[in-house]
C-alpha cells in the first residue's frame, strides 16, 4: 500500500511537469503548514496539465478523480518506499447541488483555482523551484493574524460542502486561531445542515479533531456554534446533563490527543444500543462500535475490579482496549469519588499477573472432550467454561489436573 507523499516526492513531480512544459505548484494545506513552520502531513500538487497529460507523463498513475481533474501519481522514492500524491489540474467549479461535489468543473488558472477553495489559509500555492509563495486570497495575512476566514462569501462556501462547517472548527482549534466574525456567524446559521453530510465524513473529521491536543477545545467549539446537538443529539436528550458529564470526563483525560479515549469519554454513558446506532450512522467499524460498547458495560467496574474473581479480572485485562479502559476508570473514580485508591489497587493487581497468564490457551478444549467420548451440548459447554475459570483462577496449574476435573464433572464417557 502506498504511503502519503513527502516533500521530495512532491518536488520530483513538479520538476517532471516543469520539464514537460507545464506549470506546477504545491497547493493547499501543505503550504499553510510550511509557512507555519510545521511539518505537513501530506503534499498536494496543482498544475495546468490536464489529467490525460499528467497520465502520459507519469505512467504509474491512477485516474481515480479525473472528472474533477485529479490524478494520483505513484512513485518509488530513493529508499524504495512507494508513495502516492494527488496531482490536480487548476480548475473552477460550477454549482454544488449535492452539498459536496461541483456539478461540473472547468480547467482554468491558479487564481481561479485558489478562489474556489474553502479558507484563505488553505488557498495558497508555493513554487519550490522559484521558492515563491503565490497568494491570491490573503492567506498569508490571515496566517499572521491567526484568523480562519472563508474565501469569499462564507454562506456560499459552506453551502458548497457543509463538511466545511467542521473543518472551520478543526482548523481554528488545532491552530489556536479565531474564526473571522462573518465566518463564525455563517457557521452558526448553517449548523443544522451538517446532517446533510454522510456519517462517514463526519466521523472522519471528528477523529481528526479528537486525535489532536486541542480535542476539548474542538468539542467546546462544536457546542458553541450549535454543531454538536446535530452531530450527537443523543448527548442532549432529554437535556444537556449527559453532555456536561461527558465534557467533564474529556477535560480530565491525561492525554487529549487519543481519539479512542475521547470517543470513549464522550459516549460511554449512553446505552449500548444507542452507541451501536451512532457507530452505524457514522459508518464506523465493528471494532470501534464493540470497543465503545465494552467501555459502557465496564464503565463502573473500577469499584470492584481489585476484588473481583481473578478469572474475571484477567478477562478484562485480555481485552484489546484494557489500557484505555483503565484510563477511563481513573477519570471516573476521580470524578465520582475524588480519589485514586482503586486505581492504585487495580494497578498493583494487574502488575502482579505474568503476561503469559493473562489469556492462556485453555488446558482443555471441546475437541479434547469429544475425542474422549463426550457428546457436544450445553453441559459440555458449561464444564469447559468452569474449567477455564479454574485455570485463570490458577486452581488448575497443569493440563492433567484439568482433564481429571473434566472427567469428574462429566462422569463416564461413551468410551468408558
Amino acid at each position: 500500500m502506498a504511503q502519503k507523499a513527502d516533500k521530495a516526492t512532491a518536488v520530483w513531480v513538479i520538476r517532471r511537469l516543469y520539464k514537460a512544459g507545464f506549470r506546477a505548484l504545491l497547493a493547499g494545506g501543505c503550504v499553510r503548514d510550511m509557512l507555519l513552520g510545521a511539518r505537513p502531513d501530506d503534499y498536494d500538487v496543482a498544475t495546468d496539465a490536464t489529467p490525460p497529460q499528467v497520465k502520459k507523463i507519469f505512467r504509474r498513475s491512477l485516474m481515480v478523480g479525473a472528472k474533477f481533474g485529479v490524478v494520483v501519481v505513484l512513485h518509488h522514492d530513493r529508499r524504495g518506499v512507494n508513495r502516492a500524491i494527488e496531482v490536480a489540474t487548476f480548475r473552477g467549479d460550477a454549482a454544488y447541488t449535492d452539498g459536496r461535489h461541483p456539478d461540473a468543473v472547468r480547467f482554468s488558472c491558479p487564481e481561479e483555482d485558489a478562489r474556489r477553495r474553502d479558507f484563505t489559509i488553505n488557498g495558497m500555492f508555493f513554487d519550490p523551484v522559484s521558492e515563491e509563495v503565490i497568494d491570491y486570497v490573503g492567506g498569508q495575512a490571515d496566517l499572521k493574524s491567526g484568523i480562519v476566514r472563508t474565501i469569499g462569501d462564507p454562506n456560499e462556501r459552506f453551502a458548497e460542502d457543509y463538511l466545511r462547517l467542521l473543518r472551520a472548527v478543526r482548523f481554528s482549534t488545532r491552530l489556536g486561531f479565531r474564526l473571522h466574525p462573518a465566518t463564525a456567524n455563517a457557521l452558526t446559521a448553517h449548523a443544522a445542515k451538517i446532517t446533510k453530510i454522510s456519517g462517514e465524513r463526519v466521523h472522519d473529521e471528528l477523529t481528526k479533531m479528537f486525535s489532536h491536543s486541542a480535542s476539548e477545545e474542538a468539542l467546546e467549539a462544536m457546542k458553541k456554534y450549535h454543531l454538536l446537538p446535530h452531530i450527537l443529539p443523543e448527548l442532549f436528550e432529554p437535556n444537556d446533563e449527559t453532555y456536561l458529564t461527558a465534557h467533564q470526563r474529556m477535560h480530565r483525560l491525561p492525554c487529549a490527543d487519543d481519539s479512542l479515549l475521547n470517543f470513549g469519554a464522550l459516549l460511554m454513558d449512553l446505552p449500548e444500543p444507542v452507541i451501536g446506532s451512532i457507530a452505524r450512522r457514522w459508518g464506523a467499524s465493528n471494532s470501534f462500535k464493540e470497543t465503545l460498547q465494552w467501555f459502557h458495560r465496564n464503565r463502573d467496574v473500577w469499584q470492584e475490579a481489585a476484588d473481583m474473581p481473578l478469572c474475571d479480572f484477567k478477562r478484562l485485562m485480555g481485552g484489546e482496549s484494557w489500557q484505555w479502559l483503565r484510563v477511563l476508570w481513573k477519570v471516573r473514580e476521580k470524578i465520582h469519588a475524588n480519589t485514586q485508591q482503586q486505581a492504585v489497587r487495580i494497578a498493583r493487581r494487574a502488575g502482579g499477573i505474568a503476561p503469559e497468564q493473562i489469556a492462556p490457551a485453555p488446558f482443555v478444549t471441546g475437541d479434547d472432550l469429544i475425542r474422549m467420548g463426550y457428546k457436544p451440548g450445553r453441559n459440555l459447554g458449561r464444564v469447559l467454561r468452569e474449567l477455564h475459570d479454574a485455570q485463570l483462577n490458577e486452581t488448575h496449574l497443569q493440563r492433567a489436573d484439568a482433564i481429571a476435573e473434566a472427567r469428574k464433572r462429566l462422569g463416564p464417557s461413551d468410551e468408558t
